[in-house]
């Protein structure tokens, strides 16, 4: 059986350029389903379980044996945590990504993210640096952001700038975006899957209070633990910590993918209009789905979204 909270274990339009939402696939609605259906008959379980999840994350220090056994693996310390450097063993591309995974800022990779990493480095034949980064409630925000700095500066003594690529889902979306506002030397590209936007309290906030009934994953709580620890000492309205108040201006182009069904949808449109007027080229990918649905690598719209990022990374820009 499914194990309802083992869908999130690290997780957390306006319009789309692949066209009309679609229907999904009889395993995501399967998965929907039973998410919502153990929600309803366990007062709300799995919100439960993700909470519990990031309140006490656990110790995670390796990634799986499987990637040590398809793929050349380096294991890197920067500082007190860890970075892996994971390629193909034949015919790599000159391309690397920076995989930022999700986890509220709290927890440590999960095997969703390790498949959906798996499938980058076959199925582009690209160089994935993966990087365990310090997280809440040692560290803040800001603290994480500058580990990744100096992870980016590990891919440039191999990888020029303009071969290399930000992308992440959820939190690590937030990352990903707010580390290219940091950075001189920015990427060639940016994928941002299912970013946590419209933080700040007041009026901000009642659009995820309301939309947090249409949710199964996260509710309040779990957001407020997630704010009060990671973004401790940090303004909710600070570009570290939130995507919508970063200035696009001069940034590459940006992948979004995003679901109707999350809590954080009300402010996509705000995103999506703040990166326009940057005058980044954004290239949107909508589902009738929930929060981060593109790591769900046993269903069809996450194995079509990793091919779409492979894509995006391999098309060639002008700058």
């Amino acid at each position: 059986m499914l194990k309802p909270w083992g869908l999130c274990v690290s997780l957390y339009s306006r319009r789309g350029s692949c066209g009309i939402m679609g229907i999904m696939s009889l395993k995501y609605n399967i998965i929907e389903g039973f998410v919502r259906f153990w929600n309803k008959v366990s007062r709300d379980g799995v919100k439960r379980r993700i909470y519990e999840h990031l309140e006490k994350p656990p110790v995670v220090q390796e990634i799986p044996s499987y990637l040590y056994k398809k793929f050349n693996v380096s294991k890197i310390e920067l500082g007190n945590d860890l970075l892996f450097v994971i390629g193909p063993r034949k015919n790599p591309c000159d391309k690397a990504v920076l995989y930022i995974a999700g986890g509220g800022g709290r927890a440590k990779p999960g095997k969703r993210h390790f498949k959906l990493v798996s499938r980058l480095v076959k199925q582009g034949g690209l160089t994935v640096y993966l990087g365990f980064y310090p997280c809440a409630p040692d560290v803040n925000v800001r603290f994480s952001l500058r580990w990744l700095q100096k992870v980016y500066a590990e891919m440039l003594k191999d990888f020029p700038s303009k071969k290399t690529v930000f992308a992440g889902d959820s939190a690590g979306a937030n990352l990903a975006l707010s580390l290219c506002n940091r950075v001189v030397s920015k990427p060639a590209k940016v994928i941002a899957v299912s970013p946590a936007i419209g933080f700040a309290h007041g009026e901000v906030r009642k659009p995820l209070e309301a939309a947090e009934k249409s949710d199964p994953l996260i509710s309040m709580k779990t957001l407020d633990l997630i704010l009060d620890s990671w973004c401790k000492n940090v303004s909710l309205d600070s570009p570290d910590v939130e995507p919508v108040n970063i200035n696009y201006e001069g940034y590459p182009p940006v992948q979004l993918f995003y679901g109707t069904k999350d809590m954080f949808f009300p402010h996509m449109d705000a995103l999506i209009a703040n990166i326009e007027a940057g005058g980044a080229k954004l290239e949107m990918h909508r589902k009738n789905a929930i929060h981060n649905w593109p790591i769900l690598q046993e269903t069809r719209e996450g194995r079509r979204a990793v091919k779409q990022m492979v894509d995006f990374i391999e098309r060639q820009v002008i700058r």
